[in-house]
């Protein structure tokens, strides 16, 4: 009986395996062409769309491969090749077929004559005579139709920019002969009147309309531009005062061609509440608790007040910010903290903050100069120090990501400048930068490079001046895997950590993804906290876990010290949020 169970199971196998061995496929290779071409002509090719299906059969192979010469000619004509030769052949091979096409270029079209004639009140707008002087094209050049539909494209919308929302083309003749290998372009456009913006009226008892006129940044009596429309629309939907924008250019025929601005807003409750749990190898268990008064007053003032607690931070922050000449990009921000932390290397911190600081975003820019005045307790053993710091800082940043939440490709980068001086209310004098960044770009479909450093420095005139909630430390999820959390630093001669005046960290690690969800990585990180650059680094090598989640990345990391035969053991590390 288990003889004939097995000769069963063998047949079945090879029945299985002659079954997949038998599946159809057509291979395809196109010759001739190369680049933009060769994309074009693949996704013009039903015969692509066909390669693994299982429904493929010798008939339909056959027509798929007899349609590919007319395929090929109508992929080509954007490029100005109206006329190439195909040469296709269909050959049996293994498991299916491979059709193979080689492709003679003609020489290409070229631009006989053009012909462009501009009418209307815009005809002397020196904006569109430049656009025209300036076009990708002109008589003698090959004939691209994408670069003579961008340009008919971009002339509308260079319209619309103008004001002369009535411009349309009353002509547009391309005219090509294949035998000869020449086309003319024929164009007619009318600008029809120039259209100014109007009076822009906001419907809405809840703030203040001097406030609200500051998100416009256009005027009465300049010229009408959609794009000016629809960045008012995104400031207001993006201040956090409103549920709804509605944006309305009201039309209405007049001598002055004004077009006076509509915009409805509804009211957004102005509490609201944040609650969080979460868990890191860095923080343990943590939770977070907030609220913001969105609008406290009418002219766009707001409050917020947030704590966190961990095992190793309490944190109380309060924020008052008040918007300045921009709303949309320009604000103050007044601030007052208490900050305990329990697991700065072998100190335990408790600080008091009150600052200022005005915050700007510049293009894709963060920028913020601020004041801080600190007041600082550090604990070690038996000890304890005070010192109070008044900083003047300034920080930037920057973000560019293809995705906030689970990025593919992009870069973060951010800066900060502060300092303090015992001439001004200080205990010590200090100046220190801090610079980190971080990359991540694409090695192919499913396998990504990511690229982290941080550098720090600080000029002091003796390291013991330097309080320890200015000093740098290494070690943990975001630095150095493979060490705990902030216990890379300095050590005296009791084995204590006093961390370090600079700082250098750096890693280089490798994700694959199986699918869209899970994924494995492979890193080595490198860094310490010291106060000579010239000091060896510590190194943590190991792999990971990786699940995409809609909160972001979910990160397991099992990681090693190297060289470090006292701490011969490997370290879990668990995080989650985006990579950038």
């Amino acid at each position: 009986m288990r003889r004939a169970a097995a000769l069963l199971w063998f047949a079945l196998g090879v029945t299985l395996a002659g079954n997949a061995q038998a599946a159809p496929h057509v291979t395809v290779q196109v010759e001739g062409v190369s680049g933009v071409m060769l994309k074009n002509v693949t996704d013009y090719l039903s015969i692509v769309t066909y390669e693994d299906s299982p429904d493929l059969s010798q008939s339909l192979v056959e027509r798929l491969n007899a349609r590919a010469p007319d395929e090929i000619q109508r992929a080509l004509q954007p490029y100005g090749y109206y006329d190439s030769k195909v040469d296709a052949t269909l050959t049996p091979q293994g498991d299916g077929w491979m059709a193979r096409y080689v492709i003679t270029l003609p020489p290409p079209v070229r631009i006989r004559h053009l012909d462009i004639v501009l009418s209307g009140e815009g005809a002397q707008d020196s904006g569109f005579s430049d656009f025209v002087a300036k076009l990708p094209y002109a008589s003698g050049d090959q004939l691209e139709q994408k670069t003579y539909e961008d340009s008919k494209r971009n002339l509308l919308l260079l319209a619309a920019q103008r004001g002369y929302i009535d411009a349309r083309f009353t002509e547009t003749r391309l005219a090509v002969n294949p035998q000869e290998h020449w086309a003319d372009i024929s164009l007619r456009f009318t600008t029809g009147p120039r259209y100014y913006f109007g009076d822009v009226s906001f419907v809405q008892d809840f703030m203040d309309p001097k406030f609200l006129a500051r998100y416009v940044k256009f005027k009465s009596g300049d010229p009408f531009d959609n794009d000016a429309l629809l960045k008012l629309q995104y400031a207001l939907n993006d201040s956090g005062y409103f549920n709804a924008v509605n944006v309305e250019s009201q039309r209405r025929p007049n001598a002055e061609h004004r077009i006076p601005i509509r915009v409805t807003l509804s009211k957004r409750p102005p509490n609201a509440y944040t609650f969080g749990l979460g868990y890191g190898t860095d923080t343990g268990p943590r939770a977070t608790l907030g609220w913001t008064d969105r609008r406290v007053n009418e002219e766009g003032h707001s409050f917020s007040a947030q704590t966190q607690i961990s095992h190793v931070m309490e944190t109380v922050l309060l924020n008052y910010t008040v918007p300045l000449s921009d709303p949309a990009l320009d604000r103050l921000i007044y601030s007052l903290g208490n900050l305990r932390q329990t697991q700065l290397g072998s100190f335990t911190s408790y600080t008091t903050m009150l600052g200022v600081s005005r915050a700007v975003t510049l293009g894709s820019w963060n920028d913020s100069q601020y004041l801080q005045l600190e007041h600082d307790r550090s604990d070690l053993e038996e000890a304890s120090t005070n010192s109070t710091l008044l900083m003047p800082g300034l920080a930037l940043s920057r973000l560019v990501s293809d995705d906030l939440v689970l990025p593919t490709r992009g870069y973060r980068v951010s800066a900060d400048l502060h300092g303090a001086s015992n001439a001004f209310f200080s205990d010590t004098t200090f100046l220190q930068f801090h610079l980190a960044a971080k990359l991540i770009q694409p090695l192919g479909d499913d396998t990504s490079l990511l690229l982290r450093g941080e550098v720090g420095a600080t000029a002091v005139k003796s390291f013991t001046e330097l309080p320890a909630t200015q000093r740098f430390f290494a070690g943990g999820d975001q630095s150095v895997r493979g060490f705990e959390y902030n216990s890379l630093g300095v050590r005296d001669a009791a084995g204590e950590n006093l961390g370090g005046k600079d700082l250098t960290v750096g890693s280089v690690e490798v994700d694959h993804f199986f699918g869209k969800i899970f994924g494995i990585d492979a890193f080595i990180d490198a860094g310490d906290a010291n106060n000579s650059f010239t000091s060896s680094l510590e190194k943590g090598i190991g792999a990971g876990l990786r699940w995409r989640t809609p909160v972001g990345m979910i990160r397991f990391d099992v990681a090693h010290p190297v060289k470090r035969p006292d701490l011969d053991r490997v370290r879990v590390h668990i995080s989650l949020g985006p990579d950038l």
